[in-house]
């Protein structure tokens, strides 16, 4: 058997076919034997993104631990992520329901994850001011739509500026949607594009191969 049928060819056609067999079960009655198998291979995926999850894991925790060990610059900082990681794993094993592990998240984990997401509050403005400034008439668009938005859902905003409530709700209502159906129609037809590639073997990325670039003639 040939390296390229079994590295290539093989992958590609259980990829095609098992492809297809999730998406008909959308469009089309399928027996009863087709959906438990429909079912098996879901558990299945949900199994092998677990055990990538905890591969990567290890594989991170291996390259923190060499990063301590061998005194590597800035190695202290791997201390901060293999002592929680650690303590979070035992508590995890010992009970995922534990008052412990509970504590931990709700006290550390959780705020920790809060405070992360409130720092992109200020990315984002930092970029709205650099995008907003009226530059040209596209920019000078962006800037009065995004304003009038913004004063709409202000509580006082109504107060401040009434027309801006019937305004914005029509922003919002229909040019807004229409833009956001586009992209979302764009999107699926970008998916659908992909999957046909993917299954006729015309993308091979997801099985580690790169196109290689023909050469000029």
């Amino acid at each position: 058997m040939s390296e390229r049928l079994v590295k290539i060819n093989i992958p590609i056609l259980l990829t095609a076919v098992l492809g297809i067999f999730m998406i008909i079960q959308f469009y089309f009655p399928l027996p009863q034997e087709a959906a438990t198998t429909s079912n098996i291979l879901m558990s299945f995926t949900t199994i092998v993104s677990a055990a990538a999850l905890m591969l990567g894991s290890v594989i991170l925790t291996i390259a923190h631990g060499k990063k301590i060990l061998e005194k590597k610059p800035e190695w202290y900082y791997s201390i901060l992520y293999v002592i929680p990681f650690a303590i979070i794993t035992i508590l995890g094993l010992i009970s995922v329901q534990g008052a412990s592990f509970a504590w931990v998240y709700n006290n550390i984990t959780s705020p920790i994850g809060a405070a992360l997401y409130s720092l992109t509050a200020f990315y984002i403005t930092s970029a709205a001011y650099r995008v907003f400034r009226a530059r040209n008439w596209s920019a000078a668009v962006l800037l009065v739509v995004s304003f009038i938005i913004l004063m709409m859902l202000l509580p006082v905003g109504d107060y401040l500026v009434p027309p801006v409530m019937p305004i914005g709700q029509w922003l919002l209502s229909v040019p807004s949607n229409a833009g956001y159906r586009g992209m979302i129609m764009g999107t699926s037809l970008g998916v659908i594009g992909l999957g046909i590639r993917i299954f006729t073997g015309r993308q091979k990325e997801h099985l580690g191969i790169r196109e290689e670039k023909k050469e000029a003639s």
